[in-house]
């Protein structure tokens, strides 16, 4: 009998733990989408349906596309912007990190440990203070309101990250490769091009996909180091439009927000395979 309670209190245990479980998971799904889920609903309702109303309308009786063509309008020009800036700190810190991180995770060489240390330092840095010093530099050296002033200034926080995540998964690579290849009369170099940089594809895709949401993304250096008749981005942008009004748009907002979070989703959905194979073999 007591053999019986035992198993029986060890099941009401197990079961009591599987519903906390999916409890959990029900409420952090909740937690993320009922948000948006609020969010979409605002882009598409009329205005007298935002305000006005003693409880909160999740689902209002009338839709319209209006919003969702105002917030268009209003960003359409700086997303090609936010594109550029993107697209250049990506191509910038793989140009950057590549070679650094491939030197780092399969060179040896003095002082190895410490130089590397201090790029992970960098990372701990709030990249913040750095931005009344780099604004004076870029000024100075003509970089200030420009593209490429941008895409040097994100590398301050951005290459160490990504050195950090393609340092470990060229180390973890097979230490004989490239002697493998030579072998086969290829040079070091050519066995890095042709049998290194394939195998590391997934982090490399990663890398620059993080670098790209972080120059798309990023509100505080594109706002201090341009200008209005500058390369500003969306995010900028729509700050502008919410800080520069006595009473914001939500409407208007919150359609502008979603439309600039499309193209990061659409990139994402397009390499979130090679996402996951970067990410679970580092």
């Amino acid at each position: 009998m007591k053999i019986h309670n035992m198993f029986q209190d060890t099941k009401i245990t197990e079961s009591s733990y599987s519903l906390l479980w999916y409890s959990a998971i029900v409420m952090l799904l909740l937690s993320v989408i009922v948000p948006y889920f609020y969010a979409v609903t605002v882009a598409i309702r009329p205005a007298e349906y935002l305000f006005g109303k003693s409880y909160v309308i999740w689902i209002p009786p009338e839709f319209t596309l209006e919003h969702l063509k105002d917030g268009f309008d209003l960003v359409k020009a700086s997303l090609i912007n936010s594109t550029l800036i993107g697209t250049g700190v990506a191509v910038l810190s793989l140009i950057i990190t590549i070679p650094a991180s491939y030197i780092f995770g399969r060179k040896e060489f003095p002082g190895k440990s410490i130089a590397f240390f201090a790029v992970i330092f960098a990372l701990m840095f709030p990249y913040i203070l750095l931005i009344v010093p780099i604004s004076e530099m870029w000024i100075q050296y003509g970089l200030f309101n420009t593209l490429p002033g941008l895409w040097i200034s994100y590398q301050v926080f951005v290459t160490p990250f990504a050195i950090w995540i393609l340092k470990d998964f060229f180390a973890d690579l097979p230490a004989n490769l490239e002697e493998a290849a030579q072998v086969y009369g290829l040079t070091e170099f050519m066995a890095f091009v042709r049998v290194i940089l394939p195998l590391s594809l997934p982090a490399i895709v990663a890398v620059g996909f993080l670098s790209f949401l972080t120059g798309w993304n990023d509100f505080l250096f594109s706002n201090m180091l341009t200008t209005g008749t500058g390369p500003r981005p969306a995010t900028v942008v729509i700050y502008n439009k919410v800080v520069g009004t006595e009473r914001p748009f939500w409407n208007l907002i919150i359609s502008a927000s979603l439309l600039v979070g499309l193209p990061p989703l659409v990139l994402y959905m397009v390499a979130r395979h090679y996402l996951a194979e970067a990410f679970s073999t580092a």
